[in-house]
């Protein structure tokens, strides 16, 4: 993960680049022992930091096993992983051409020496596959403009709040509209109708947006996944919304050692049925369902630039705690016309 690093040590970061370099490695195979010597990485720094470094969409191709991509890696003198540049890639032309996070094991952080190293050698890949736009995650801002990536020359493209809603008593239960009904989701008979709602809710969306079958497989592979979570509300033969809710126990991948804790994984409504209070709804619906199964926290990621559903959420008695940030920066090819078909995972 790359931490915060005030512009004061910038000019040491840059300083100290000779000393204590880690050894980098490009690979466009990542095989079954790299990527459990990654997932080790990850969970050491997990437990470390108290959270997990890398975003649920990048974490969940590591953990399912796809192997398609290019993976940078830091080695230390004896050979062992301390840094890892995840990269997402898109078609040339495509934007963004890349997404990336990287973590550094918090013991080989060095004012940002390795994570610079990580991101250097990630750009030079970008512009040899004919440049584009990158993006880069950085988790866990206090300052969006005092990181180590906006050090480095990239703008903040946009940012997600955090938040938590505490769960001191039994939420108060939510109504339907007339006509709507509730039910949860039906593995092969709801599929299409899934992704209809969620495409068309998430239109242009970066992450949420564009999905097809194999991308909700992909979730609905994870070891979290149970269908009785993912909420889904009928009229008639139409699904008109969803709240697809994530219970995270005692010993989750993204946060270690805690009560049970309930998230607002994902919140649709179609486009045809605005208006009805629905995302309220369906809201207050999921949290109770949370609580039922043991959640005395709820949380949540929201884009900062989606006024109405921070204004939803803050009404629901929803608090910010941090914003995680997506920063971009354009990507020259290194020769003219010389784009590489790099997909993302397979």
């Amino acid at each position: 993960m790359l931490r915060s690093c005030p512009v004061t040590r910038i000019a040491r970061v840059r300083r100290l680049r000779f000393v204590a370099m880690a050894r980098i490695e490009s690979r466009t195979v990542l095989d079954r022992q790299v990527l459990d010597e990654i997932l080790h990485l990850i969970e050491a720094t997990t437990d470390l930091d108290g959270h997990r470094p890398v975003g649920e969409h990048k974490y969940s191709h590591l953990k399912v096993g796809a192997t398609g991509w290019l993976g940078v890696l830091a080695r230390d003198d004896e050979g062992t992983l301390i840094g890892y540049a995840h990269t997402r890639w898109g078609s040339p032309g495509q934007r963004p051409r890349v997404a990336v996070e990287v973590v550094v094991h918090p013991d080989a952080r060095r004012d940002g020496v390795v994570a610079t190293q990580l991101l250097d050698e990630t750009r030079t890949a970008v512009a040899r596959a004919g440049g584009g736009l990158m993006f880069l995650w950085v988790h866990r801002v206090e300052q969006a403009d005092q990181t180590l990536a906006y050090e480095l020359g990239f703008e903040i493209q946009r940012e997600l709040a955090f938040m938590v809603r505490p769960l001191e008593e039994r939420p108060a239960r939510a109504v339907l509209a007339e006509g709507i009904e509730l039910r949860p989701y039906r593995e092969g008979r709801d599929d299409d109708a899934f992704l209809a709602v969620n495409n068309a809710a998430f239109a242009g969306h970066p992450e949420n947006g564009g999905w097809d079958a194999d991308d909700f497989a992909e979730r609905r592979s994870l070891d979290w996944f149970e269908p009785d979570d993912l909420l889904m509300a009928w009229r008639g033969d139409d699904l008109v919304g969803f709240h697809w809710t994530k219970w995270h126990g005692h010993e989750s991948d993204e946060v270690p050692a805690h009560e049970p804790v309930g998230e607002v994984y994902v919140l649709a409504v179609a486009p045809s049925a605005q208006g009805l209070g629905l995302g309220r709804s369906l809201l207050e619906i999921g949290v109770e369902h949370l609580w039922e199964r043991g959640c005395r926290q709820v949380i949540l990621y929201v884009d900062c630039a989606s006024s109405a559903a921070l204004a939803l959420y803050e009404s629901a008695g929803f608090e910010h705690r941090y914003r995680d940030v997506c920063y971009q920066q354009w990507i020259d090819a290194a020769v003219e016309d010389a784009a590489v078909e790099l997909r993302r995972p397979s």
